[in-house]
């Protein structure tokens, strides 16, 4: 059985290195370079005017301590997330707009966008082939993640549809952030078919190393068992 993980996986950023020229590098440094010195460069700059608030202050601090090197990191961990790595312009942090502070200017937007841009090059590796699980008979599965972990479910077919069970997602050695399963068979010969009430669209989870997070259960009764399906994730995340 065979199950298709279409993620944003996203790698540890890295600093901005002084000695080493960039054209030295493997592309992955290089590119985890390139995208922190837009940071310095143009992101930080334009955020500048937000620090006020958003460095110190209880709930919305996404930019502490108010450094660069501080808020850099703090602005890939903070929850709820402000950043989008699948969507740049849609990122919170550049949509957020007047609130009790002024919103950006479109240079300011536009420089924070073409930082995260060159984070997603340097962080988000394109999907693989797909890959199919089913058709399904009464079974447990359990596959591994690309980003190390794996995703266990019991599958339990019924006429007319299937439900899942104690769908559950482990950590491997690295912590998970896992965002928005969405569930899509595809029989054969046909159209796909998505999860239509997108069951797992607010899920969020942040998975500790060596970890079991539980995402619950799920009866799809516009899929056939009979039919293979893929499961896509927005995000799984190795910090």
């Amino acid at each position: 059985m065979r199950l298709m993980i279409v993620v944003g996986v996203v790698l540890a950023g890295c600093g901005v290195g002084n000695e080493t020229d960039d054209q030295d590098l493997p592309p992955a440094e290089a590119a985890a370079e390139a995208a922190r010195a837009k940071f310095d460069t143009k992101a930080w700059p334009a955020l500048a005017k937000c620090i006020g608030c958003h460095a110190a202050q209880p709930a919305i601090d996404f930019l502490a301590p108010g450094t660069p090197d501080g808020a850099y990191a703090t602005l890939f961990g903070f929850q709820p997330s402000v950043l989008d790595l699948g969507s740049p312009a849609s990122s919170l942090l550049v949509t957020m707009g007047k609130h009790t502070g002024p919103a950006f200017l479109p240079t300011e937007a536009g420089a924070v966008v073409e930082w995260l841009l060159a984070e997603r090059t340097a962080r988000v590796t394109p999907p693989g082939e797909p890959t199919f699980v089913g058709p399904f008979g009464a079974t447990t599965v359990s596959l591994a993640l690309p980003t190390s972990g794996t995703l266990q479910l019991v599958a339990t077919p019924f006429p007319g549809g299937i439900a899942f069970s104690d769908i559950t997602i482990t950590a491997g050695a690295t912590p998970l952030r896992v965002m928005h399963p969405l569930f899509v068979s595809h029989p054969p010969g046909d159209d796909q078919i998505v999860d239509e009430l997108d069951r797992f669209a607010e899920l969020d989870l942040a998975i500790e190393p060596a970890t079991t997070e539980t995402l619950g259960g799920a009866v799809f009764t516009t899929f056939a068992p009979e039919h293979p399906l893929t499961i896509h994730f927005r995000m799984l995340e190795a910090p």
